[in-house]
C-alpha cells in the first residue's frame, strides 16, 4: 500500500510526468485510429459484397439453361434461405443527347433478388415504401422495359461534399432511356464465323439504385430477367450466368459450400447435361472470399502502417525512461530513507514500476478515448479539413464508398492498451533498477 501511495504522490507532484502520459496517449490514439479505420474499411468491403451478392456465388464457365430448376433445388436445402439467378451482359445506356455510358446489365427476378440481397434498401424511393420492391412505376406496369439505374449513371456527386442532389435525381424516375446490348453466336466450330447480334431496347427508369458503393452505382442497370432474355434473343429456356445464394439464419457460408456444390453438380450432370470438366470449372465461392484479393492487400497495408507507427511510438519507452531516470535521480534521499527503515531493494524498484504502470494505464485510457472520438467523427473531421483548408481527403470515386467507414475496433484497442501499459513499465525498468541499487548509508552520510 505504501508503494502505491508513493507512486501516486510522485504522479501528482511531478508535472513533467504529464509529458509521458501525453506521449502514451497520442501514440495509443494513433495506432488505435489507424487500425479501426482500416478494419472498418475492410469490413465494409466484405459486407458490401455480401449485401449485394448474397453469401455464396455460383459462377459457371458458360451461360446455362433451366435456372429455375436449380433455384428450386437450392431453396429446398435447409442450409439455404433463398437463391436467385442473374442473366448478365454488357452494353451501353443512352440517357440523353451525348450522354452515353458503358454499363453492366443484370436481368433479375425481383422477388428472389429481394430475399437474397436486400434490394429494397438500395432503391432510392422504394426503400421507404410499404411492400416488396417492384418494377412497376407508380403502381402501374409499363409496356416499356422497366429498369433500376445506378445513381452514378444519372448524376455525379458534389465535388466538395461528395453528396448527391436526391431531389433532382428523383425527377428522373419515369423517364425513358435506351440500352444497347447483344450477344455473340458462333456459326459452327470456326470462331471467325462468329456473329454479333446487337439490339437497342427502350427502357423506363422505375427507380434509382443507390448502394453507396461507387463501382456499383456508376455502372449497373437492373431489368426483369425474362424481358432481358427476350431482348437478347436467346433460344434457351430460363437462362442465367450467375446464381447468388443467401444462407439460412445461423448457417455460415463456408459450411454451406459443400451442400451447394453437391446440388450444382447433380443439376449440371442430369439437367444440362454438362461434362465433368465443365462442372469442375464452375467457381463456387463465398462473397467474402470473392473479395479476398483486395482485402488481403488492405490487411497488408494496415500491417505495414502499424509496424511503422509502432516503431515511431516506441519512442515512448525512451521518453518514459528519461523522465523516470530524472525522478529517481532527484529522489535519492527518499529512497535512502525507505531502505534505511527496512524497505527492500525490490520495494524501492516496485515504486517506480507501479509509477510506470499508472502512467501507461492513464495514457492508454486517454489514447483509446481520443481514438474513439476521432474514429466516430472521422467524416465530420474530414469535412472540417475540407472547409478550412480546401483539402478533400475522401472521394467515393476513388475509395469506393461515399462515406469513410467509422466503426471502432475494440479488439485492436485492447491490444494497444495492453501494449502501452507494458511499454511504460519497460521504460521505467532501468530507473527502477537504479532505485533498487541505492545505498542508503552513502546517500544519508552527506544529507
Amino acid at each position: 500500500m505504501l508503494k502505491f501511495f508513493l507512486a501516486l504522490r510522485y504522479l501528482k507532484k511531478k508535472k513533467i510526468v504529464l509529458l509521458s502520459i501525453a506521449a502514451v496517449a497520442l501514440s495509443t490514439a494513433l495506432l488505435v485510429t489507424v487500425a479501426s479505420l482500416f478494419t472498418a474499411f475492410i469490413a465494409a468491403v466484405e459486407s458490401g459484397a455480401s449485401d449485394y451478392l448474397g453469401d455464396i456465388i455460383i459462377e459457371p464457365p458458360a451461360r446455362f439453361a433451366d435456372s429455375n430448376v436449380l433455384i428450386e433445388k437450392l431453396n429446398a436445402d435447409p442450409d439455404i434461405y433463398a437463391a436467385t439467378a442473374v442473366l448478365s451482359t454488357n452494353g451501353l445506356i443512352h440517357l440523353g443527347s451525348g450522354n452515353v455510358k458503358a454499363v453492366s446489365i443484370w436481368g433479375i427476378d425481383i422477388q428472389s433478388r429481394g430475399k437474397v440481397a436486400g434490394l429494397k434498401n438500395n432503391l432510392l424511393t422504394q426503400k421507404s415504401a410499404a411492400g416488396e420492391p417492384t418494377f412497376a412505376i407508380n403502381g402501374e406496369n409499363s409496356d416499356v422495359m422497366p429498369a433500376f439505374v445506378g445513381i452514378g449513371l444519372i448524376a455525379e456527386p458534389n465535388t466538395i461534399t461528395d453528396d448527391y442532389d436526391f431531389s433532382a435525381i428523383k425527377l428522373n424516375i419515369g423517364n425513358n432511356a435506351v440500352i444497347t446490348t447483344g450477344s455473340i453466336e458462333n456459326s459452327g466450330r470456326d470462331s471467325s464465323a462468329s456473329m454479333l447480334h446487337s439490339k437497342s431496347v427502350k427502357i423506363k427508369i422505375a427507380d434509382i439504385l443507390f448502394t453507396s458503393v461507387y463501382d456499383l452505382d456508376e455502372r449497373f442497370v437492373l431489368v426483369p430477367i425474362d424481358r432481358l432474355t427476350d431482348s437478347l434473343g436467346l433460344d434457351i429456356k430460363k437462362p442465367a450466368d450467375v446464381v447468388h445464394i443467401k444462407c439460412a439464419p445461423g448457417v455460415k457460408p463456408d459450411d454451406a459450400i459443400a451442400a451447394v456444390t453437391q446440388i450444382w453438380t447433380q443439376f449440371a450432370e442430369k439437367t444440362l447435361p454438362w461434362s465433368r470438366f465443365d462442372i469442375a470449372d464452375t467457381e463456387i465461392i463465398t462473397a467474402v472470399a470473392k473479395q479476398s484479393e483486395s482485402t488481403t492487400e488492405l490487411r497488408k497495408q494496415m500491417g505495414v502502417l502499424l509496424v511503422i507507427f509502432g516503431i515511431i511510438s516506441a519512442g515512448v519507452i525512451v521518453l518514459v525512461f528519461c523522465i523516470f531516470y530524472m525522478i529517481v535521480s532527484g529522489k535519492q534521499k527518499d529512497l535512502a530513507v525507505i531502505k534505511s527503515i527496512g524497505g527492500s531493494s525490490l520495494s524501492a524498484a516496485s515504486i517506480f514500476l507501479i509509477f510506470g504502470l499508472l502512467v501507461g494505464l492513464i495514457g492508454a485510457s486517454a489514447g483509446i478515448a481520443i481514438g474513439y472520438l476521432i474514429t466516430h467523427n472521422v467524416n465530420a473531421i474530414e469535412r472540417w479539413i475540407q472547409v478550412l483548408f480546401g483539402l478533400k481527403l475522401w472521394s467515393s470515386s476513388i475509395y469506393m464508398f461515399n462515406r469513410i467507414p467509422d466503426k471502432f475496433n475494440w479488439y485492436w484497442a485492447w491490444r494497444f492498451f495492453a501494449a502501452a501499459a507494458i511499454a511504460s513499465v519497460i521504460g521505467a525498468l532501468i530507473p527502477a533498477i537504479s532505485a533498487a541499487r541505492t545505498a542508503p548509508a552513502k546517500i544519508l552520510r552527506y544529507e
